[in-house]
């Protein structure tokens, strides 16, 4: 399940407050927002992105020198572990899934976090305007 925000007026002004504290830099679009981490290590983003619903589906990516890159390994992982099972080495194979599975749950923690720090930061700003 897609986590999403609502777009209203509130919530933009909250996203404007985010990155006007200190808390994330990037950008505010009509139909787009982006939010990195102002924290090391800040090699990861959040994407908002408007859907049919009228609200924004947020997404965890790399920042694009880095998205390439990850791109790139996968790629050449894939093509390691082929080469390997043909040669008939699973050594190498296991190693590599191994590896890669680790690398993927890491991501997806992270996500996570990262979305969860978002909402818990906006449900701060939302209860400060009405206390």
């Amino acid at each position: 399940m897609r986590q999403t925000i609502t777009k209203s007026d509130k919530n933009l002004k909250i996203l404007n407050k985010l990155i006007v504290n200190g808390f994330y830099t990037g950008y505010i679009g009509p139909e787009k927002f982006e939010l990195m981490p102002k924290r090391f290590p800040n090699n990861h983003r959040l994407i908002g992105i408007i859907n049919e619903n009228g609200n924004y589906d947020l997404k965890f990516d790399f920042k694009p020198p880095m998205n390439i890159a990850g791109k790139i390994l996968i790629g050449l992982g894939i093509l390691t572990i082929i080469v390997s099972l043909i040669k008939g080495n699973w050594i190498l194979p296991i190693a590599l899934t191994i590896f890669g599975l680790l690398f993927f749950a890491d991501f997806k923690l992270k996500e996570k976090k990262e979305i969860n720090l978002l909402t818990d930061k906006m449900l701060e700003f939302h209860k400060s305007e009405y206390e």
